[in-house]
């Protein structure tokens, strides 16, 4: 422990002595650290972080697969209690949820809340106890609207009530009926989504307030509801997987029409977020900005070990003596990494401080919506280990080197040596280093372009519709407790007037915009339709609409006809689908005429009496989604929540204020949210946001890695033109112009450039299948990587050109004298 003591105190005093090197060391160490620390404290809260409950680990998220399709995560009621009631061996509790938004009114003021409609056991099995007041009942929501009472989020309850502690008892209605709120709920619990804030939670019973079919509880094709499951002591994810296979064959066979090969598996919390994912995208995706980050940390550990290599030859004097004076090459080796350790803790701590800012920075990312997103980046005891570890490894990493080959040194060797430092093996070791500094920064430019350019490709995708001039106006009536022929009467009387405010040229309502966070699908049964063996059952994004959308959007009828006034709830429903799901379910058939149904509403069959041009619901190098189009006048009851959307003459943006007025004449107390444009509204998580955050990333850490190869490039070729001072004396006194030495030097420079650029388009190459998954363009964009390549090019050789040009003002005469 002395020992340790002394070689720490050492080792501050020699970082002391040199503080332009201790600072210039720390500084890139910093950058390093400080990107992995940012880009891990958003992997941590999204897939690391656990629930704030008791045993998290124990709490786990059921999925599903039909016949080989995508995995889903909502279940229907009935086969939610069947899961509860069979599956009990392997779990303590199971409960179900889903989310909604709706209106909350108290002292005359009418707010958008997203709530959670939940069973009675849903905190039970969280183990969760109040802040204030009562939770819910087990038997609470087991009925439809038998149990008006509402339990308030806390971070809701600070905000809205002040955090007054007599609201328990007091009324508040909701979407029009009136609620008696029981409590709050815990603090710090947010609700069970990682991104979205829980404000109010409700019995599932009260769903039909949203307009939720009455026979929902029993209706095994509507299925909404997320089941969470705590897992009993002892008992394994597989066990319970097991387990649930066989509920699920049960289910199968006794429900054939609905859940026939019903694939059912458990999934840990932490890592079914957002929600299950059997391919985890989302943790490929982390990984991969979480590599790119390594990657310029790997870059910084070069640089300084660079740094150290030459310190270690200064050095070389001083441990030569040291060892003959008796210290073992282990003793100096240890005390070389105590220094190299200390010096990478202290970057650690840089970084740290620059890793809450970035954190920070990415915590305030606007996510283009007026929904309560709940994104917290802050740093928990994970994050302060992540970096620490970092730190220490990284201290190691670049130490160990510099420290093997300076502990090597022989006294008679070093005092005889000429002063020309850093030759032969350790002059190339300096040089493979920069070359794959100059590889790595050519990989995370690489990345950047790619991302860059699927942003623009992106923002030149057909997507189907004309989003100019488009401004858009989400509302809900049915939070102010309207009834279905009043939604859509006032529907009907908002179109009319915003059609006389001037300057709109057409005027429509849709239940949800493209890449918006809003939307509806169905599983289908089609008349005549049996799926190929091994492909899922059909189903379908859904959008309910006004007559005049198909105008408004400009998205082009192809067959059939657009829907008329006649088309309300008292004649035949009909449907409008788009090419892909036309092309889909009657290929080389005329798709006008057919009938289907939703699985949700199996009494009604739907005509099909129209053929729309595709259009992309989200944006990506993925097909187009099936998705069909359905009158707002046959499906008011589960269709209150719209968008007005206006298409203008002029500016978008200026009618905004106008159109508003006209919205709150009709309703002075309707809350109007998502107000954008279309262009705006394009700019989600969905749609374009998505690339324009992965370009904005890749380009920071682009940008850090090509500041630190270009220190390396400068650094390696102005050492080298220090230690070949003696030599370009020499050739300048035989007669060398000053454009040979010139030559010489940058002949160096390009040969570093050349080899790292052959090594990173190697690499880069080899992983553009990974990176090319999340991309528009392809993963080997020549454009891109002829584009940087030439980039990088430039600038390393201008950072050679310096100490080159420096090296043919040498004065022959005082670098022989020197020498």
């Amino acid at each position: 422990m002395n020992t340790l003591t002394s070689d720490v105190l050492y080792g501050v005093r020699m970082l002391r002595k040199s503080p332009a090197f201790t600072m210039i060391a720390v500084l890139t160490l910093a950058l390093g650290i400080g990107a992995n620390t940012a880009i891990f404290s958003l992997v941590n809260w999204l897939l690391l972080r656990p629930l704030p409950v008791t045993h998290p680990e124990q709490i786990s998220v059921l999925a599903y697969q039909q016949r080989h399709g995508n995995s889903q995560n909502q279940f229907s009621v009935p086969d939610y209690r069947v899961i509860r009631s069979q599956a009990s061996s392997v779990f303590s509790d199971v409960a179900a949820y889903h989310i909604g938004l709706d209106g909350l009114s108290t002292n005359g003021r009418a707010e958008r809340i997203m709530t959670y409609y939940v069973t009675g056991n849903f905190f039970r099995t969280l183990d969760m106890q109040p802040a204030l007041g009562r939770l819910f009942l087990p038997e609470e929501g087991e009925n439809v609207d038998s149990d008006p009472v509402i339990v308030l989020g806390y971070p809701y309850w600070q905000k809205r009530f002040g955090g007054q502690p007599d609201i328990v008892g007091k009324k508040v209605s909701l979407n029009g009926k009136p609620f008696t709120v029981i409590g709050v709920a815990p603090k710090g619990f947010y609700g069970t989504h990682p991104i979205l804030e829980a404000q109010a939670y409700l019995p599932l019973g009260m769903n039909t307030i949203e307009g939720t079919p009455r026979d929902f509880l029993e209706n095994r094709g509507l299925r909404q509801e997320i089941v969470m499951a705590r897992l009993r002591d002892g008992m394994s994810l597989q066990q319970a997987t097991a387990s649930l296979a066989v509920v699920g064959r049960r289910l199968g066979a006794d429900f054939p029409a609905f859940d026939k090969d019903m694939e059912m598996r458990a999934y840990a919390e932490v890592r079914s977020r957002p929600q299950p994912d059997p391919n985890n995208t989302i943790a490929i995706i982390a990984s991969l900005f979480l590599g790119l980050a390594g990657m310029v940390l790997l870059l910084a550990c070069m640089n300084v070990a660079n740094i150290l290599l030459v310190r270690a030859t200064v050095r070389e004097r001083e441990v030569a003596i040291r060892a003959a004076l008796g210290a073992s090459r282990r003793r100096l080796i240890q005390q070389l990494l105590t220094e190299s350790v200390l010096l990478a803790l202290l970057g650690g701590l840089a970084g740290m401080l620059l890793g809450f800012g970035g954190s920070s920075l990415l915590s305030s990312i606007n996510l283009q919506s007026d929904l309560p997103f709940h994104i917290d980046f802050g740093f928990d005891w994970r994050v302060f280990a992540y970096g620490f570890s970092v730190a220490l490894v990284t201290g190691i990493v670049v130490g160990i080197v510099p420290a093997l080959r300076a502990s090597r040194g022989n006294l008679n060797a070093v005092l005889h040596q000429s002063g020309r430092g850093v030759v032969g093996a350790r002059a190339r070791l300096r040089t493979a280093l920069v070359v794959a500094q100059v590889g790595g920064s050519l990989i995370l430019l690489i990345v950047a372009g790619l991302f860059t350019r699927s942003l623009q490709a992106a923002q030149h995708t057909d997507l189907g519709f004309d989003p100019n001039q488009v401004v858009n106006f989400y509302m809900d009536p049915g939070e102010l407790g309207y009834k279905p022929e009043q939604t859509l009467a006032f529907y009907r009387d908002l179109l009319e007037r915003v059609r006389q405010v001037g300057g709109a040229k057409t005027v429509a309502t849709a239940s949800s915009t493209p890449m918006g966070y809003y939307g509806n699908g169905d599983a289908l049964i089609i008349d005549g339709y049996e799926p190929p063996p091994g492909q899922p059952g059909p189903g379908s994004q859904y959008m309910l609409i006004s007559g005049d959308y198909f105008h408004t959007m400009r998205i082009p009828l192809l067959a059939g006809r657009l829907f008329k006034d006649s088309d309300d709830e008292n004649s035949m429903k009909v449907a409008i689908v788009n090419e892909k799901l036309a092309k889909t379910y009657w290929p080389h058939q005329d798709p006008i005429g057919r009938h289907f149904r939703l699985v949700s509403d199996a009494k009604h069959s739907i005509e099909v009496i129209g053929v729309a041009k595709d259009t992309r619901s989200n944006l990506g190098s993925g097909p187009v989604s099936n998705n069909l189009y359905m009158p707002l006048a046959q499906h008011v009851a589960i269709g209150s929540l719209q968008v007005l959307q206006v298409r203008t003459e002029g500016d978008p943006a200026s009618m905004i204020p106008e159109i508003e007025h006209t919205i709150h004449s009709l309703a002075a107390d309707l809350p109007v949210f998502e107000v954008k444009t279309m262009r705006e509204a394009l700019y989600t998580l969905n749609g374009l946001l998505i690339f324009q955050l992965g370009a904005s990333l890749a380009a920071v850490m682009g940008g850090i890695g090509l500041v630190l190869s270009v220190i390396g490039v400068y650094g390696v070729i102005s050492y080298s033109v220090s230690q070949r001072t003696q030599e370009i004396g020499i050739r300048m006194a035989l007669g060398a112009q000053p454009g040979s030495i010139l030559g010489l030097i940058l002949r160096q420079g390009v040969m570093i450039v050349a080899a790292g650029l052959v090594l990173g388009l190697a690499c880069a190459l080899a992983s553009a299948k990974l990176v090319g998954k999340f991309l528009v363009v392809s993963g080997s964009d020549p454009l891109t990587y002829s584009a940087v390549s030439v980039t990088l090019t430039l600038v390393a050789l201008a950072a050679c050109y310096l100490p080159a040009r420096r090296s043919t003002r040498v004065d022959p005469i005082v670098a022989l004298r020197h020498e």
